[in-house]
């Protein structure tokens, strides 16, 4: 259930600056893409999901026997994820991965939808940014800022924005960051734990976000 609350939440941060920066009778199109594009088209991973063998896992092929660097060959980026952790959706090198550290409430997740090709991506991160500054002064989130990598002309390149939540009422604590490459491609990275854990865990979290290179 909470990884249900989870996935919408981030679904509304999305939708609500498709709706600022789309047309009316565009808004029902990009509801879909949006919300394909957080949730990958499938339910949430959950602990008990079948995990996949990733390089760096232990024998039982779950669990990370040390920090391993996985690549996204596809969207030119990679990322490090800490010893202990354990792959419980999809594939590093596909549209869709979710990773879980068992011991507490931590994961994180990526996914990525293709957008059309008109899809102006350049507003869409200035809406979203925008939206997501005045939430900061209502106290919905403690930090919203514009966060790119790599050249955003080029494939590998991205443009976006980074978010830090408040403690949330379905009880989750995210840090998000939306992106956009060159093909049109929307990027979301999202570290996370339950609200009673985030304090403690939040520089890992901000580890594995900040572990995240495109261009590589």
């Amino acid at each position: 259930m909470k990884a249900r609350c989870m996935v919408s939440s981030v679904v509304g941060v999305f939708v609500a600056f498709f709706f600022v920066v789309s047309p009316a009778s565009a808004q029902l199109g990009l509801f879909k893409q949006g919300l394909d594009a957080v949730t990958g088209g499938k339910t949430p991973a959950t602990p008990d999901a079948q995990s996949a063998q990733a390089p760096g896992a232990s024998s039982g092929g779950k669990v990370l026997a040390q920090d391993t660097t996985f690549t996204n060959t596809a969207r030119k980026f990679q990322f490090t994820i800490p010893s202990g952790w354990e792959i419980v959706e999809g594939s590093p090198d596909s549209e869709s991965v979710g990773f879980r550290y068992m011991k507490t409430t931590m994961g994180f997740n990526f996914h990525a939808e293709q957008m059309v090709p008109s899809f102006p991506r350049a507003s869409a991160v200035s809406a979203g940014l925008k939206q997501d500054q005045e939430r900061v002064t209502i106290k919905k989130l403690l930090q919203a800022k514009r966060r790119d990598d790599g050249d955003a002309k080029k494939k590998c390149g991205v443009i976006g924005w980074e978010i830090v939540e408040a403690p949330q009422k379905n009880d989750f604590q995210r840090i998000i960051w939306q992106c956009y490459d060159g093909e049109n491609f929307y990027m979301n990275f999202m570290a996370y734990s339950e609200n009673k854990d985030f304090a403690a865990s939040e520089a890992i979290l901000r580890k594995i976000m900040d572990s995240i290179k495109f261009c590589k």
